[in-house]
């Protein structure tokens, strides 16, 4: 059986023509605010275990519609926060460690084509209802259930 997530951000997630130019800083802030919104809406929703593969469903409900490749390079902020933290091989000896997907919540495994199918779209709604909305949907082989 799929077992499915879904929860709904306040806002349309920013798109990358308003998140583009900044500084190192403020672009590590606006993701740490992302993932706090992610966190704060559905920390509780979180799998026991990362799905190992899954089908994510992004709706962007705004007043306008974005083109197409602007509406889906702009939901990796949100993608990674979907993923799980993962240390990287440790080179030298006293070095920092080095986190994979550092502000990754754990719903989904990686988010590479191995374990993730991506769905974004784009919805026009009046001003007094724009949100995002995420559907997270595992993927289970027919294989190992047989």
């Amino acid at each position: 059986m799929n077992r499915t997530i879904s929860f709904t951000l306040p806002a349309p997630y920013p798109l990358v023509n308003r998140t583009t130019g900044y500084s190192h800083f403020t672009a590590a802030r606006q993701k740490n605010q992302m993932q706090r919104e992610v966190a704060a809406v559905a920390y509780h929703l979180r799998p026991s275990a990362p799905f190992d593969r899954a089908h994510v469903l992004i709706e962007r409900h705004s007043v306008g519609t974005p083109d197409t490749d602007n509406l889906v390079g702009s939901a990796k902020r949100l993608i990674d926060c979907l993923t799980t933290p993962r240390p990287l091989a440790v080179r030298t000896p006293g070095a920092r460690q080095r986190i994979k997907n550092k502000r990754g919540l754990g719903f989904v495994v990686d988010d590479g084509p191995k374990h993730l199918t991506l769905e974004v779209r784009g919805v026009k709604c009046r001003l007094c209802e724009q949100k995002t909305v995420v559907t997270i949907t595992e993927i289970v082989d027919a294989e190992v259930m047989a």
